[in-house]
């Protein structure tokens, strides 16, 4: 029989919450071991006196050998082995931009990397692309290549409307701004004649002759969307809109009876009510 002390030493994986196993090239570590968001650690000589010399000597060897540390981390109960990258500090004339430190990788165990099962089993049922489909997809893509391209070009559509709703409610504005969302599809510019002929020549490679019976079944998926649209129409001839933008009633109506109009001159549903009224107001002139 066993002890309660001595269970517990039995159990015990390690002395410590961080025990340092060894140390490995940085080629060895691969970015699918990220198991999930890491932590970045440092030195304090308020919990270890001397824990600061310890560190940086450790940390100028492993970036001058190129090595990353695995070690132990936690309690017995979860045991988790992790890397330690160490980060080198990077300073420009405006100042510190990247701290000096470790970076505390979480490593996964065996069963947690999964393998990518295989589509097709049978190499010969792959389908291939020919030479031409490859050389209409090519020029499809340098007809649509978007050139100085920076994703600060666009702003967040979501926090622009956010930044309107409350400009609207700090200078009691009856409207909110209008948005433009710029990562909405450029609809103009792919109607220029170079990509339309371009995008033709490609599907009629990829489809053939046939290939208009696709929008046979694009067609049946925006029957519901017809039938919505007529549903709206009908039930928009019940309200007068006029008398009830005027006398402020909109806002007894329900979200379903606002959507209603919107659906009726095909405006946008989506929203909360007072964004429904709002651009109801808007689209009356009121």
């Amino acid at each position: 029989m066993f002890s309660v002390d001595e269970l517990s030493e039995v159990k015990r994986v390690s002395t410590g919450h961080l025990r340092l196993l060894g140390f490995k090239p940085l080629s060895c570590l691969k970015d699918y071991h990220n198991l999930k968001p890491a932590t970045f650690v440092f030195p304090s000589d308020e919990e270890v006196v001397g824990s600061t010399c310890l560190f940086v000597a450790l940390h100028r060897s492993m970036l001058r050998l190129k090595r990353f540390a695995v070690a132990f981390y936690g309690n017995s109960s979860h045991p988790q082995l992790v890397a330690l990258v160490a980060q080198d500090e990077i300073m420009t004339p405006s100042g510190q931009v990247e701290p000096p430190g470790m970076h505390l990788i979480y490593l996964p165990y065996s069963d947690d990397i999964r393998h990518v099962e295989e589509l097709h089993t049978d190499s010969n049922s792959v389908p291939h692309a020919t030479d031409d489909q490859i050389k209409k997809a090519s020029a499809l893509v340098r007809r649509i290549d978007l050139k100085d391209f920076s994703v600060c070009q666009f702003a967040n559509p979501a926090l622009q409307r956010h930044y309107a709703v409350l400009q609207a409610l700090a200078l009691d504005e009856d409207e909110m701004p209008e948005i433009k969302d710029e990562t909405l599809p450029d609809e103009e510019g792919m109607a220029r004649p170079g990509i339309v002929k371009a995008l033709e020549e490609f599907k009629l490679s990829v489809f053939g002759e046939n290939y208009e019976e696709e929008d046979s079944n694009i067609e049946g998926k925006a029957e519901p969307t017809r039938k919505r649209k007529a549903n709206a129409i009908k039930e928009y001839g019940n309200y007068v809109w006029a008398d009830l933008a005027d006398n402020g009633k909109l806002k007894d109506l329900t979200v379903v009876e606002l959507k209603y109009y919107l659906g009726a001159h095909n405006l946008p549903v989506t929203g909360k009510k007072e964004a429904l009224i709002s651009r109801i107001l808007t689209h009356m002139g009121k």
